[in-house]
């Protein structure tokens, strides 16, 4: 006999918890997106204040219910039958767990979702690299000097760039100081902003970086209507007064106020800059770049900016790839040959260096579908017969349904089933999991997190505390990795 070392998983969507009690909902009067807890024997609401370890079950209403506990006419088949097949149980069928046992609890634990958070990459004199996270300007402020030529070589690694040029991203830029005085001796510093404005055009008109082209940066309108929503990273020059202190941020020609939703008074108030001093980098090249002080610097800041493709409910397969990893931004000066180890001069800092999202709802609506599966509620892969078993309601964004733009919260716990009369003659257990997902954004968020508070307490609280099995609950502890908000928003 073979024994499996994963425990059988059952997953319930939950957008309001209904508390138990005299007078709470039956199993059979759960709406959709309804949650509550009975006793497994009589299946009447759960005694919890009086006693809550007696055997309980999890119950929640299906997603094929209207909120008013009816069936949608729209949803109604012939004879007003909705069960599947003549020997399964309806689409209204409420959704319902093992029967649990406090002493028989193995695991409860939580898993708040996050979203996913860009990498931004500075190099040079940028506000972060002044005040943020680099703590010092020393170093930050590289020397450009006139008649030479500067390069600048930046990665791009990840699954996402995998996926979409077979191979990592990367590009080498080139940046010249000009002319040097014909008085001059010997070569002039510069004021860096000629390299890195230089440097992030080239960048932005690359079509393996970017994806935009030489054709898309002209500065024209048509040529910025065309520029691609969904770089890979969004590079911005910062400059500095004659003071060092920065006060400009120079974006792609066409970004602000286009395809990327972003306005300078949207910078300004995230940065503390003055709207007059945000714009792009042809608009102040035009107007004279400043010439070289000692104080005076300018610097990069490259913001990730990817995002994947998605189709939407109607064509949903769950085979459909959806990623999860950040895109990874390299940077270093070379030389003429792409050796990095010439120039220790330039400073190169992690603003953040991404982070996975948690919770996603892609991963809910595979994971619903998968449990739906386990009690004879398939997923078609045939659009029709979706519609006809009724499996295109298990997504959306109303209750009971898993929203694919939002966040879920989790809350499991683990319990086992002991087998007294085996026929093998050998004692063992059924391993269980009911997972209970609860939004954390979107619609429903506030709902969702209210109710996911509410069960929690029910369960740890009410139930594992008095039956005496609070120490099967796992702290997930607190998240340290979370990069604050960006410094340059894109």
């Amino acid at each position: 006999m073979a024994y499996f070392n994963h425990a059988f998983k059952k997953t319930i969507v939950m957008n309001t918890y209904v508390a138990p009690g005299p007078g709470s909902a039956t199993t059979d009067a759960l709406q959709a997106g309804e949650l509550s807890i009975y006793d497994a024997r009589t299946f009447a609401p759960a005694d919890l204040g009086g006693n809550p370890c007696c055997q309980f079950l999890i119950a929640a209403g299906p997603n094929t219910r209207a909120n008013d506990g009816s069936v949608d006419a729209a949803l109604t088949y012939a004879g007003g039958n909705d069960r599947i097949g003549p020997f399964h149980g309806g689409y209204q069928a409420s959704i319902k767990s093992k029967g649990i046992q406090a002493k028989y609890v193995n695991n409860y634990f939580t898993q708040d979702s996050n979203a996913a958070q860009q990498s931004i990459l500075h190099v040079g004199t940028t506000q972060w690299t002044q005040t943020g996270g680099a703590g010092e300007t020393a170093g930050c402020c590289p020397e450009f000097l006139c008649g030479e030529n500067y390069h600048l070589r930046v990665d791009v690694k990840g699954s996402p760039a995998l996926r979409m040029l077979n191979h990592q991203g990367y590009l080498e830029v080139t940046g010249y100081g000009g002319c040097c005085p014909e008085d001059s001796i010997d070569p002039v510093r510069i004021n860096p902003a000629t390299i890195f404005i230089q440097w992030a055009r080239d960048l932005w008109a690359s079509p393996i970086v970017t994806g935009n082209g030489p054709n898309f940066s002209t500065g024209t309108a048509a040529a910025a209507a065309r520029v691609n929503p969904n770089p890979f990273f969004v590079p911005v020059v910062s400059v500095t007064d004659n003071s060092g202190v920065v006060t400009g941020l120079l974006y792609p020609p066409g970004w602000l106020g286009g395809v990327s939703g972003t306005t300078a008074a949207d910078v300004a108030a995230a940065t503390g800059l003055l709207v007059g001093d945000i714009t792009d980098w042809d608009t102040y090249e035009a107007a004279g770049i400043p010439a070289y002080t000692d104080t005076i610097c300018a610097g990069l800041t490259l913001v990730g900016a990817y995002e994947e493709t998605r189709f939407g409910d109607c064509t949903f397969q769950p085979s459909d790839f959806y990623g999860v990893e950040p895109i990874r931004l390299y940077a270093s000066e070379v030389d003429l040959n792409g050796d990095p180890c010439t120039f220790t001069g330039i400073c190169v800092v992690n603003e953040c260096e991404g982070r996975q999202a948690q919770g996603l709802g892609e991963t809910a609506a595979r994971d619903v579908i998968l449990s739906e599966s386990y009690r004879q509620n398939s997923f078609a892969s045939d659009l029709r017969i979706r519609e006809i078993t009724q499996g295109n309601l298990m997504l959306g964004s109303g209750p009971g349904q898993v929203d694919r733009t939002v966040l879920y919260d989790r809350t499991m716990i683990m319990h086992s089933v002991p087998r007294f009369n085996n026929p093998s003659g050998t004692f063992d257990n059924d391993q269980y999991i009911v997972e209970v997902l609860t939004p954390a954004t979107g619609p429903l968020g506030a709902l969702g997190i209210a109710a996911r508070d509410l069960l929690r307490t029910a369960l740890s609280t009410t139930i594992l505390t008095a039956c005496g099995d609070a120490a099967c609950e796992i702290d997930p502890g607190t998240e340290t990795v979370e990069c604050a908000a960006p410094s340059v928003p894109v």
